[in-house]
């Protein structure tokens, strides 16, 4: 009976032995095998079935370079770097910028925006994706082409310092300006681009031309302007209807002297 026994325990590890090796084999090697042209190399195959995930090339990259909607990031040196520009140089070189954004950066022409006033960070960020490409213009593009990074500070500082127009009080703002639309998710505009908030590269917008602000909002929505960080400006206007994006451009683009 011992005898017996002990054969049959040692037939029993032997058949459960090559029951392991035979499972190993088809669950890491032959499965595997199958599936490594379809998706990556052996090794691949091997780590996805033991439960592994290695970092492959394109889960590396989620975002192709040409869909990054601009190079500028905004961290200490950036900031520092887009405000530290000379406002007399940049005088001289926006000579060639007065036609379209007038001698003080106050634009002769609705197409076009006013730049006095504007926060020198705003500027720069515009003229950086212009000049890389991801703001595009075919204008602004080969007027950006050949500046220098210390040109981009030098031009942002120069239309920071130039008065701007203003505008009013705000106890005329519409809802969208002053609360946004918390059911479609859409934060004030004020939150962002002033008075009650502000984030860096985020324009004022009192004063600014009618027209501009409407292409401006409506290549947003349609995505044919895609150089906003996150894409919050792509969400919201694509959450605002026509009628929406019209009445915020005019309101904004209304200049209302103090009396």
């Amino acid at each position: 009976m011992n005898l017996f026994g002990d054969r049959l325990g040692a037939t029993g590890w032997l058949v459960a032995v090559g029951v392991v090796v035979a499972a190993f084999v088809i669950g890491f090697m032959w499965l595997p095998s199958l599936q490594a042209g379809a998706q990556g190399g052996l090794w691949d195959a091997i780590c996805r079935a033991a439960g592994i995930y290695r970092p492959t090339g394109p889960a590396l990259q989620t975002t192709p370079p040409s869909e990054v909607p601009t190079t500028v990031a905004w961290n200490v040196e950036t900031v520092r770097r887009a405000s530290s520009g000379d406002a007399q140089r940049g005088s001289v070189l926006a000579t060639g910028c007065a036609g379209c954004h007038g001698a003080k950066g106050i634009s002769p022409a609705d197409a076009f925006p006013n730049l006095a006033g504007v926060p020198a960070d705003v500027t720069y960020k515009q003229l950086d994706d212009y000049r890389s490409g991801k703001r595009q213009n075919p204008i602004m593009q080969g007027m950006a082409a050949p500046l220098s990074d210390q040109q981009i500070t030098d031009l942002a500082a120069h239309f920071a310092a130039l008065p701007a127009e203003h505008s009013g009080a705000e106890a005329s703002a519409p809802g969208l300006v002053l609360v946004g639309s918390p059911m479609r998710s859409i934060a004030p505009c004020v939150a962002c681009h002033g008075p009650q908030g502000r984030k860096e590269g985020a324009p004022p917008l009192h004063g600014q031309k009618r027209a501009y602000l409407k292409a401006q909002l409506d290549a947003f929505a349609s995505g044919s302007r895609h150089n906003d960080i996150n894409q919050q400006m792509r969400e919201i206007a694509r959450a605002l209807s026509a009628a929406e994006r019209d009445a915020l451009a005019d309101w904004y683009g209304e200049v209302r002297h103090p009396n």
